[in-house]
This record gives C-alpha cells, structure tokens and sequence, in this order.
C-alpha cells in the first residue's frame, strides 16, 4: 500500500520510539490514537540509526516537495527534524549540549545569569520576610514543612482530593476557555495515580478515546501548595490532547494520532501547560500562592543551570547538588532527587532522554506563551487566542508558533 507522508510519519515515529527504547528505557512515542495498523507496537522494532536516518532524510525532502507550504506542512518539517536529531544524538554523534537542545527543541540554551538569580530570590525574600527562620533557606524549609505532606497521605491525598480537584479544573476549563472559544470537545476524564520509581514529579498519559491518566511520584517530596498547582499542569496536558484528538478525528490529519516527545512540540506542550492558571485566571491573592509562584520561577532558572552544568560544563554531581541545594533553597536529599532527571545518564549508564528536556518548562511559557497570552488578553483577543492554541494544533510547537500568531 503507498501512503502519504503524513501515514508514513507516524510509521517512522514508531520505529524511532523502539530504537529510543532500546537504547534508553524510554519511548520518545508519548500517546497514540490513530488507526490499528500503524500503531507503534506494529512497526519495526529492530532498525538501526542508519535505516531510521535514511527514512527520516527522504521524509524531510517528500514533505518539503509534496506538502503545500502551510502552517501544516511546516510543523511536520520541524517534528521529522527533531527524530533525526534524537536518533544521531542517541547513536552517539558527537555534538555539543547545545547544539542538542536546540536541534530537539527549536530554542537557544541559555544560562542564567547570578544577577538573574539574584533578582529572583530577592522577590521571594520580600514575600518570606514575615515567616519564621534565621535565613531565607531556613525560611523557605519551614515554608514547605507546614505543607509538607508523605507516604500514606499523600496517596489518600492524590487518589482522594486531586481526583476531585481535577473535576474542578475541567469545569473550569470548559467555563472559562471552550465558551470563549465557541466549541466543545469531548472529556472522558483523568484518573490519578501514585507511582515510584521515576525521573519526574508528575505526567500526564494520555490514553486516547479523550481520557488520561496523570501519575504522580510520590518518591518526590511534595507541599500541599505546590502539588494543587501540578493539577492544572497536568490537567492542561489532557485539555490539549482533547482537542488534538479532536482535531484528527474531525479532519483525518493522520500525523496528529502521534504525539512524540523531544521535538519542538514539547515547548509549547509545556510552555502552555504551565500557564494553566494564567489561562484559567486563578486568584493569586492567597500569600502562600504568591510564594509557591516565586519558588516555581528561582527554582526553574537553577535546574536550566543545574542541567547545563552537568551535560555541557561536565561538572560533578556533587557540586551540582550543592548548588541545586545553595541556589534553589532546597534541602540536600531533594537536591539529589531533582538530578536523575538532568544528568547525562541514567543510573545503568544508558543515556539519559530526559537530560536536555529541563529548558521546555520556563522557555516555553516565559517566551512564547504567556507573552503572547498577554498581548492578547490586553488587546481583548482571547478568543481568538484560545482558537489557535486548541483549535489549530500546527501552532503548538516552537517552530510554528510565531507564525501561527503573526496576526497578534
């Protein structure tokens, strides 16, 4: 049977998620929701680097000849770019972190600098200035503790009230975004989850048929104030799915029925995500919200320098922990937790997916969503706004979306 490029594109998805598995642990293939006969579980497993490479390479040059130069067209340029630099990356060609960051993702790497850090722990100070303790860290620390919340708890907690809070959050998603965008979209729900054993805090599965289900690591410590917080994250993540699923179901766009991972995609994935309360305008007016924000954007800034430490500078791991723990406020064992999702490598010596991906987060939202969120909020065009975030899934990814927003 001939198939079209984007047919094919989910195909070469697959065969890349099995060689990112075999030498990984780690899919880069996120969800799945297409047709039976080109899922990823029926593709081949087996290929090398150069037979993927070669697939990716001819992909790249049939799109470019055959697909009209639409906004389409170059959001499957950008995602097939990406996979060939997952697969020269994880086939050990030689280039620089940098070099790595910006071919997956489509965004420069960038360090920040002291007086960057500086200004962020100094607004976090004057909001802690009235809580006990000899110092900012120590500040910080009897900040979490009072809403520091393990074990048995925190499962009662994910499985009980966060079930019941996701509930709120999709009512709010639907009161406050679809009205204003003029559709509805299918939304079976999200189950949670506890889990162990993991790189990350929290993620969004998205199980297609318009369901998720969201884990959290409850290895990971965890503050009651921060965790309502990854609520709306990961509810977010399962808000774009749905119209994506949406999107393929409606229009037969057989490229969108993969997600994968470490492309320019995830930006926007993430950068959207993490403006979920921005989007759903949640009060800030409680202190203790305020300073769960502050510590989101200093602690965002330290692990991007934390990541480049590691993977560009070489530093060891010790020192990085020291500065995660010294720069981030955080105490020494959570300091070390954070680092299995930077470092170059995993625990067994395979290489690492999720070392260059600590940039999405605070890049995605800081330049490319919520400017554009706020532009459009002050220029009375969130309708619009919120069209071309859900409605237009070509514009979700680095590569795509300032031109999917020229109109701003």
């Amino acid at each position: 049977m001939i198939m079209n490029e984007p047919e094919r594109f989910v195909e070469i998805c697959g065969m890349v998620g099995h060689y990112s598995e075999r030498i990984t642990g780690n899919s880069i293939v996120d969800a799945y929701f297409g047709p039976l006969q080109m899922a990823p579980d029926r593709q081949e497993r087996d290929a090398s680097s150069d037979e993927l490479l070669h697939e990716l390479v001819v992909l790249l040059e049939d799109c470019s000849d055959n697909m009209v130069a639409t906004l389409r067209r170059d959001y499957m340029l950008g995602e097939i770019d990406s996979m060939r630099v997952v697969v020269e990356w994880l086939a050990g060609e030689e280039m620089s972190y940098g070099a790595l960051v910006e071919g997956l993702f489509g965004i420069e790497m960038k360090r920040f600098s002291d007086s960057d850090l500086d200004a962020a722990t100094d607004a976090l100070r004057g909001l802690l200035s009235q809580h006990p303790g000899d110092d900012l860290k120590e500040k910080v620390e009897k900040f979490y503790e009072q809403g520091r919340i393990r074990g048995e708890d925190l499962r009662q907690l994910i499985v009980g009230e966060l079930q019941q809070k996701a509930k709120e959050v999709g009512d709010m998603f639907r009161n406050r975004i679809f009205s204003v965008i003029g559709e509805a979209v299918t939304d079976n729900g999200v189950e949670y989850k506890t889990v162990q054993n993991e790189p990350w805090s929290g993620y969004n599965y998205y199980q297609g048929n318009y369901r998720s289900l969201n884990c959290f690591n409850i290895d990971r410590p965890f503050n009651k104030d921060n965790l309502l917080g990854v609520v709306y994250h990961e509810y977010e993540h399962h808000v774009s799915n749905l119209w994506r699923e949406k999107a393929y179901e409606e229009n037969k766009w057989t490229e969108l029925s993969i997600v994968p991972l470490h492309t320019g995609r995830c930006v926007i994935s993430e950068g959207t995500a993490d403006t979920a309360k921005d989007f759903l305008e949640v009060s800030v007016d409680d202190p203790r919200k305020r300073i769960v924000d502050a510590l989101y954007v200093l602690r965002r800034m330290v692990s991007i320098n934390a990541a480049i430490m590691l993977n560009r500078e070489k530093r060891g791991a010790d020192e990085v922990v020291d500065f995660l723990a010294e720069r981030g406020l955080r105490p020494r064992k959570d300091a070390e937790g954070s680092l299995d999702f930077i470092r170059p490598t995993r625990s067994d010596g395979r290489p690492n997916l999720w070392a260059p991906y600590v940039f999405n987060y605070f890049v995605g939202r800081t330049q490319f969503v919520l400017p554009a969120y706020e532009k459009a909020k002050s220029e009375d065009e969130l309708k619009r706004f919120f069209q071309t975030v859900y409605l237009n899934p070509f514009s979700l990814s680095s590569r795509t979306w300032f031109q999917a927003f020229d109109w701003l």
